[in-house]
């Protein structure tokens, strides 16, 4: 048990001591909360009004907003409160924002009984009048995911924006099918994997991370998931056999050695060419792949499809890339300067979704249109407010 009075800096959630017990109280304090709402809310900051109605829109038709900034924040936590009380909202700062909440903004949601579970299963820190979360929880699909709310650590557990991306598209593309078995690469959380858990006979979580299988392990706990097993692997070396629907939210920035875990290469996309390489043995006849990656540009031209081709050309596939959005150009020297040698000038986070086919052929379709092309207006425009030479 955590006393009272230690400081929060030298903990961290271990996934092992998260009991059943500790499960079920969390998981009815989030139900009980609504705390799917919380998405919709925006994080403190940024400067800029431009994308209010953006965001504000996002608000009131339960769009995503909780990985953009916004200078209205404290706006939307009273718009949320006055629909749904203040439970959500405290939630929000406690458990997405990882910010130290006044234990009596938890009275009628967490009673003491419930937060020294949560406390012996280091899931939150307590002191005498706050609470701190050792995690983030995040909502998605009628599921909560846990995840490491900082990367101070080597061996963090991620979920971000792309992990939201994912579930839904790979929701889309494999709705209506079952599969006997489902492999979810580069787990991370187990996020896609525990979400496709209840369209599939068997779901193997796999992560080179040892910490990333444990949260695994405790997200199925959380969910009531049974069906899911967790295994070490570097890409596909332990997982034997192969499989109906395989999914891979993969290593994809473009960055310099040493920027491991979330480097994919020095283009970003050199980590996904690697599984391509292995995929089509490892899918059954009438399997399918969704692969979270991205596309760099190069001298301008795309660079990611070409390189599919090299890789599955003569193996009969269809290839569906989807582009998500542009992402912004670096601000700091050193990855700037890395671009430079690559005459890289940005890259698209994207999405592949690969079934086997009578020929090779492939296609670009993005996500949300309008969506996509904004973010490349404002990417040239970062551009040219910050060249590369």
């Amino acid at each position: 048990m955590i006393e009272n009075g230690g400081s929060p800096k030298k903990l961290r959630f271990e996934p092992a001591l998260f009991s059943d017990e500790a499960a079920a109280v969390l998981r009815s304090i989030v139900r009980k909360s609504e705390y799917e709402w919380v998405i919709r809310l925006p994080r403190p900051g940024g400067t800029s009004w431009l994308r209010e109605p953006i965001c504000l829109t996002n608000f009131l038709r339960g769009g995503l907003n909780c990985w953009r900034s916004s200078p209205l924040a404290s706006f939307y936590k009273k718009l949320l409160q006055r629909l749904k009380g203040r439970a959500p909202v405290a939630l929000f700062d406690l458990f997405f924002l990882n910010e130290d909440v006044l234990r009596q903004r938890l009275d009628g949601i967490a009673d003491a009984n419930a937060l020294r579970v949560l406390q012996n299963a280091t899931i939150i820190f307590l002191t005498a009048d706050r609470v701190r979360a050792m995690v983030r929880c995040y909502p998605l699909r009628g599921r909560y995911f846990l995840s490491d709310p900082a990367r101070k650590d080597k061996d963090f557990v991620y979920f971000g924006r792309d992990s939201h991306f994912m579930v839904d598209i790979a929701a889309q593309y494999c709705a209506g099918r079952h599969f006997a078995r489902t492999l979810d690469l580069c787990t991370g959380s187990g996020v896609q994997g525990i979400s496709l858990s209840s369209s599939s006979d068997e779901v193997l979580c796999a992560d080179i991370n040892p910490r990333a299988l444990a949260f695994v392990e405790a997200n199925a706990r959380l969910n009531e998931v049974r069906n899911v097993r967790a295994v070490q692997s570097d890409l596909f070396s332990a997982t034997p056999g192969r499989f109906d629907c395989i999914l891979a939210n993969t290593p994809y920035v473009p960055e310099p050695s040493g920027y491991l875990p979330i480097r994919g290469g020095d283009l970003g996309m050199e980590f996904t060419l690697r599984l391509l390489a292995e995929l089509p043995d490892k899918m059954t006849d009438k399997g399918i792949a969704v692969i979270y990656t991205s596309d760099p540009i190069v001298r301008g031209e795309y660079q990611l499809l070409r390189h599919v081709r090299e890789q599955l050309g003569n193996r009969g596939m269809r290839v569906v890339q989807i582009p998500l959005f542009r992402n912004a150009y670096p601000r700091t020297k050193l990855i700037r300067e890395h671009y430079a040698r690559l005459d890289l000038t940005g890259y698209d986070d994207c999405i592949l979704v690969i079934e086997r086919a009578a020929r090779y052929e492939a296609a670009r379709r993005p996500w949300d249109w309008m969506f996509y092309n904004r973010t490349r207006l404002v990417a040239r425009v970062d551009l040219w407010r910050h060249p590369s030479r």
